[in-house]
């Protein structure tokens, strides 16, 4: 079973996060689904309490997340 991405948004940020035991894992965006083109999500991820945590500025475009190996 793959590992489970949290999101959870504070004032104008996303945070993301996921156990730091699937530190394999890349975390990845794109604005649009339907035609997919993923990229690795800047910045790369700090541990927060057990967490590899991401933390991004919340944009008026849409953002799809995945874990990816």
């Amino acid at each position: 079973q793959p590992p489970q991405l949290s999101i959870s948004a504070s004032d104008a940020e996303v945070i993301l996060t996921w156990p730091t035991v699937w530190n394999c894992f890349t975390l990845q965006s794109t604005t649009n689904v339907d035609v997919p083109d993923w990229s690795v999500v800047s910045p790369p991820p700090v541990i927060v309490n057990g967490q590899n945590t991401v933390t991004n500025p919340i944009t008026a475009a849409q953002q799809s997340y995945r874990l990816s190996q």
